[in-house]
Order: C-alpha cells, then structure tokens, then sequence
C-alpha cells in the first residue's frame, strides 16, 4: 500500500469512529512511520485515538489486505494523568507519540497543550520513578548477557543486550526528561545521542553493540556501557538500590 493509500485509509477509520461514537473522540490521528512519511509497502498502520472519559471505545488490532493495524485508544483523564505523573517507559511512549503525531480529528492545540503538560513535571518526579526502578532496571538483562557467555549461548545474547540497552534508554530519557523514538528501533538510540547527560561512550559503543555478534567482544564491551551508566547516575546524585547482603536486611 502506497503512503497516500495509508492516509486515505486512516482517515476513513478516524471518520468511522467519529460517526459511531458521537462526541467520544478527542483527538484522532496517525504516528509512526506514516505520520512521518517514511511508509513502505510492507509498513504497518498507528494510530491513536483520545477519547472521553466513560468511552466505551477500546484499543484493537487487526490486519487489512494483509497489512497489519493498530489503534491505542486511551481516555482523556487517564492520558492526563499519565503525562502528569510519569513512569517507566509508557509515558516516554506517550510523549514521543504525541509529539509525532498527525492530527486527522480534533484540535491540534490539544496535542500542543497535552505535551506542555507532560514537559511541565517537576524534576523530582522523574527522578522518583527512576530511582523506584533501579532495582531490577539493567541488572536482570546484563546478568542474562554474563550468562550467556558462561553457557557459550550465542543464540540469545543479542536479545539481552537490547533489553539492557532500552532499559538505559528508557533511564536516560527520566534522567534527561527527554524522549526518543520506539526503544525497539536503532532510531531511538540515535534520538538519545542530543541528551546532555549521558555514559562515557554512549555515542560510540551503541553503534558497535548493535551490530556486533562476536559473544567474546560483547560481553566487555556491554560491562564497559554499563558501568559508565551507573557511574552517570551516581555523578548525577541518583540513589543506587542498596545491595543487600543479608536476608534480615531485606525490606520485606
């Protein structure tokens, strides 16, 4: 399907579902690639749809001559007070969607103010979250990429090594109170290279780790990202989980 027949189609689905939900829909529009207009045949379709409170409007996915389609629906108060009180991924996820969206319904003032709500959060909200996640937050992945070399694995460390690396994204984009593009694209990383704080190396070594495949030369390298991550948040007076050594100790 060509881009303007990706279009077309989005706004006979936003059309549709304005006409069966009177007065439901907020704001209806496009993201991703066919908002920016970088399409293929082969690309999906997103779209996003804000709808009052009470809607009885749901989220659905389904594929259309082939090609897959998806409409995040959330209400109102909801998106509010996520853009308000921000935590872990889903609102870097809102934001980004936000700022790229295509308006096909409502008033793209809206949007604008939405994003003024989110980029209004005091700063010690977003530390909060980040340090309410530390705990598990790089160290569960990191340690699958230490065991895989161990088990000579080499079949799941590349899997690992993404999950560490978009857990430092989604970390650095709270520690920035920036976002970036889809943590599952190369894109996103690229959007963290503007952030001002950020690990000894980043811009360097996220290029080399996402293509590597040699198991021996990813492990040091990835421990190298990681620990010049910890170093930044600790230079940056974020407060590292304590590393318990005692079960009496533990916080139960």
């Amino acid at each position: 399907m060509k881009h303007e027949e990706r279009m077309q189609l989005a706004g006979s689905i936003s059309a549709r579902v304005v006409a069966r939900l009177p007065g439901d829909v907020v704001i209806s529009g496009v993201y991703g690639s066919t908002a920016r207009n970088t399409d293929t045949q082969w690309s999906d379709l997103e779209m996003l749809f804000v709808v009052r409170s009470g809607s009885t409007f749901r989220g659905r996915q389904f594929l259309y001559r082939g090609m897959p389609i998806g409409l995040i629906v959330i209400e109102r108060n909801k998106l509010e007070h996520q853009l308000a009180n921000p935590d872990f991924g889903w609102w870097d996820y809102l934001m980004h969607t936000l700022a790229s969206m295509m308006v096909l319904y409502g008033d793209p003032e809206q949007v604008l103010t939405w994003l003024r709500l989110g980029q209004s959060v005091p700063s010690a909200k977003y530390r909060e979250v980040l340090e309410a996640n530390l705990s598990w937050l790089v160290h569960e992945p990191f340690g699958r990429i230490k065991s895989c070399l161990v088990r000579r694995n080499e079949r799941d460390v590349g899997s690992a090594v993404m999950e560490t690396l978009r857990h430092m994204q989604g970390a650095l984009c709270l520690l920035n109170e920036r976002w970036a593009a889809n943590n599952t694209t190369y894109q996103g990383f690229v959007d963290t290279f503007s952030f001002t704080k950020l690990p000894e190396g980043w811009h360097d070594l996220i290029p080399t780790l996402w293509s590597m495949r040699d198991m021996d030369q990813i492990v040091p390298m990835a421990e190298k990202l990681v620990n010049n991550f910890w170093q930044l948040l600790a230079d940056e007076g974020v407060k590292l989980p304590v590393n318990y050594q005692a079960v009496e100790d533990l916080p139960l």
